[in-house]
């Protein structure tokens, strides 16, 4: 931001050297990058961060100026003389868009003569680089860098019915811009139109049809407040940037909107000869309540680690224009102006006191003293599981927290309804994720289109459900999602390595179940003895359909709390077994309601000591099968810590496992 300083001399009282300007403003907190001698006059060139578009403006750091120095703040006259008929009789305002357009003003000046500006604007239009054009273009500029507010004025006898429409852009509708760029606009642009077409690009560029010329008499003066977002893409879209989209960007008070308007219409009627209409043409649905901010001194004490006067705080917050009040021995109670957005919690006024006391009240200490912890149990958990599952070859992936509305229905029962963010500006994934699956899904479709096969992700994160009543805040979780291009087998192996790298007495056991976003036949809810702690399953065609893969995957979810609950208990090592094992492979035929579960608590319950492995393999249904029936076949592996088993060691633990499933199951060997 450049500004001049015989500009910024007129608004406070400060007559000490540029290059003590200079440190002034750095230690409160906008960097001056340089300065120029500019006849005789300064450009100063200041860094302004983006939440400070009041500051986009001489009066913005005037205020500052004051505040730092003490010095008192001038504002300029605004007050002008209103004759004829009122502006309601001349023009009318239609704000169709008003998510977009929260304010629209216009003013009617009459009788305007074009022509230069004074010797003393263009001069100070001139050092901040503004080239001066004619009186009325250069005031509206000129109050633009005086007050930050953009202006724009329209040639009121070339607007079709001498009325303002603020609407969005039609489909096809071409505009040609005051650059002469011929506009091609689109559904989501924001537009403001006369009773017939388009006529400027709200908030970044005026068109031709309508712009001030030599010979132009009355003027329709704009001042508005549109959407940040809607500038910035519309910006983006067109190319076409601008220091009024500059500034609409960073979100401008719509308060002070108004003041602008006086100022400009003041001194077109001085500088112009125009005629103001009586009145104001103010489209403002919904105006803007700025509520109490309140600041504990002890708190401001205990964040700064320093103790600074009560009076001097209120000076402070005083000059900065929050009013504040002190009626209570801890507590200050300010009311924040409407061009400090910023300021909005009780930390933002602890910091702008600092700012302005100044931080080199702080004192430096010579040495950092930093307190070593030893990692909680949450920590400890994370490291294991995160290793346990990197160790099987899957890679950690860090999702956004939220979803397009597309993606998390058919992760979620019927009636349910996600946890949304408040702000109306986030139109595309504004659903706070109640899975982490959707997400896994989404880095696997980017790595498919980028050629990647044979894929394995997980996340560890929070998910979020809305709470029971309104009044409470959503449900947060941490979950475990895991996704696979191997098999429903090889991501069962997965989770079995995360629960032994922290329990390795527990077993995880999979029971068929209904999983809404699985195939009815590779489904399984997950159990830890009798606690439930997760899903997984087969991913359904139409979730492979929504995501637009073109192969199959195997995903699961699982509560990290319940894994929580692990964390801290004995973990035994064994040597290896150094003596060969016997595998022995099944094919059984058995009823097809008997589940796979129920077949291997049987097995385990023989309590045979040298069986190290039990695995589900395969299942079949067709020729040689009689209705109603299934073949499952199983495998087991024999090994003892002892010695070498024989065949026929391992035919008689066979022998029992079948004689038990028969009794049980009425399970036969296939032939």
């Amino acid at each position: 931001m450049k500004i001049s300083l015989e500009w910024l001399r007129e608004y406070v009282d400060y007559q000490d050297s540029v290059e003590r300007l200079a440190e002034i403003f750095t230690g409160i907190g906008f960097p001056v990058e340089g300065y120029k001698k500019m006849g005789e006059d300064w450009m100063v060139d200041v860094e302004i961060t983006s939440n400070r578009p009041d500051c986009l403006a001489h009066i913005g750091l005037a205020r500052e100026l004051a505040a730092a120095t003490g010095a008192k703040l001038r504002l300029p006259d605004v007050n002008f003389p209103e004759v004829g008929k009122p502006v309601m009789e001349w023009t009318s305002v239609v704000d169709e868009a008003p998510r977009y357009c929260s304010r629209y003003t216009a003013r009617l000046i009459m009788d305007v003569k074009v022509g230069p500006s004074p010797d003393w604007m263009r001069r100070r239009l001139e050092t901040i680089g503004q080239r001066a054009i004619n009186n009325v273009v250069d005031i509206t500029n000129y109050v633009m860098m005086e007050i930050g507010q953009p202006l724009h004025s329209f040639d009121y006898d070339l607007l079709k019915e001498g009325r303002i429409v603020v609407r969005m852009a039609r489909p096809g509708e071409q505009m040609v811009s005051i650059d002469h760029s011929v506009l091609e606009l689109k559904e989501n642009m924001l537009v403001i139109a006369d009773a017939k077409k388009a006529v400027a690009i709200a908030g970044i560029m005026g068109g031709l049809e309508s712009e001030v010329v030599d010979t132009t008499k009355n003027i329709l003066l704009e001042s508005a407040h549109f959407d940040p977002l809607s500038i910035r893409r519309t910006s983006r879209e067109l190319t076409l940037a601008s220091e009024a989209s500059f500034r609409f960007e960073r979100n401008i008070d719509p308060v002070m909107l108004e003041w602008a308007s006086r100022r400009a219409t003041a001194l077109l009627v001085q500088l112009a000869g125009g005629k103001a209409a009586p009145g104001l043409v103010d489209a403002w649905p919904v105006k803007k309540q700025t509520p109490p901010v309140q600041m504990r001194l002890s708190r401001m004490r205990h964040l700064l680690g320093i103790s600074i006067e009560t009076e001097r705080v209120l000076t402070i917050l005083d000059r900065l224009g929050f009013g504040p009040q002190h009626d209570h021995q801890d507590l200050i109670t300010c009311q924040i102006p409407s061009w400090r957005g910023d300021v909005q919690r009780e930390v933002d006024l602890i910091e702008e006191v600092i700012r302005i006391q100044g931080y080199g009240h702080i004192p430096a200490e010579s040495s950092i003293h930093i307190t070593v912890k030893t990692e909680d149990k949450y920590q400890r958990t994370r490291k294991k599981v995160v290793n346990a599952v990197q160790s099987c070859g899957y890679y950690e992936t860090v999702n956004v927290g939220f979803l397009e509305d597309k993606y998390w229905p058919p992760f979620c029962e019927a009636g349910f309804e996600p946890v949304r963010v408040k702000d109306v500006s986030r139109k595309n994934k504004n659903a706070l994720r109640a899975s982490l699956l959707p997400s896994l899904l989404e880095v696997r479709k980017r790595n498919q289109d980028a050629g990647n096969e044979d894929c394995r992700f997980f996340e560890l994160a929070a998910v979020h459900r809305p709470a029971r009543d309104r009044e409470s805040l959503p449900i947060e979780t941490i979950q475990l999602g895991l996704l696979t291009d191997g098999s429903f087998q090889d991501l069962r192996g997965a989770i079995e390595s995360i629960v032994a790298s922290l329990d390795n007495q527990q077993q995880v056991v999979c029971q068929p179940g209904k999983v809404i976003w699985a195939r009815e036949d590779a489904a399984a809810d997950l159990y830890l003895g009798t606690q439930k702690i997760g899903q997984m399953g087969v991913a359904a065609e139409n979730i492979l359909a929504l995501f637009d893969l073109s192969r199959e995957v195997c995903l699961a979810e699982l509560s990290f709390a319940e894994l929580l609950k692990l964390e801290g208990r004995t973990v035994t090592l064994q040597p290896l077994i150094r003596f060969p094992g016997i595998v022995r492979d099944l094919s059984l035929v058995l009823d097809e309601e008997v589940p796979w579960i129920k077949l291997e608590q049987a097995i385990r319950a023989q309590q045979i000591e040298d069986m190290r492995e039990l695995r589900f393999v395969d299942i079949y249904r067709g020729k040689g099968i009689d209705a109603g029936k299934k073949s499952l076949t199983l495998s087991m592996e024999f090994r003892s810590v002892n010695e070498t088993l024989t065949h026929e060691q391992a035919d008689a633990y066979q022998e029992k496992i079948l004689s038990a499933l028969y009794k049980e199951f009425d399970a036969k060997l296939r032939a």
